[in-house]
């Protein structure tokens, strides 16, 4: 499931030769945070991914407190910057409960390519 998530999310764009580098770093994540959902959101999920421009935005949603030392990281893919920000159910329900315009757009425009259950779709 995870990869025709992605392989549909690319699809079109100049990205689509990101799909097995970036199955792999999504899957690193979900092993690493038994992760409960991740989002692909910004230009990416809006389809609007320019190459050389825009980076990749990952949310990775956890069933856990995360630390914020942990929230935030920088990985690349090939030649793109994948931003991943990391955070709990509960901290989402507050941020989206807040009106924190990140999160509200990453809800709303995101697509999700993981729900709970094999790492590996």
């Amino acid at each position: 499931m995870l990869r025709e998530r992605l392989r549909e999310i690319l699809r079109g764009t100049s990205a689509e030769d990101l799909l097995e580098p970036l199955e792999e770093l999504l899957v690193g994540l979900i092993e690493r945070f038994n992760s409960v959902r991740i989002l692909i959101t910004g230009s990416l999920a809006r389809r609007r991914f320019v190459r050389g421009l825009s980076d990749i935005d990952v949310l990775v949603i956890v069933g856990y407190d995360i630390p914020r030392d942990v929230r935030f990281e920088l990985a690349t893919v090939k030649d793109v910057d994948v931003e991943i920000t990391v955070i709990s159910e509960g901290e989402l329900e507050r941020a989206l409960s807040e009106g924190r315009e990140f999160y509200v757009n990453a809800v709303k425009y995101g697509v999700e390519v993981y729900p709970a259950g094999d790492p590996r779709g």
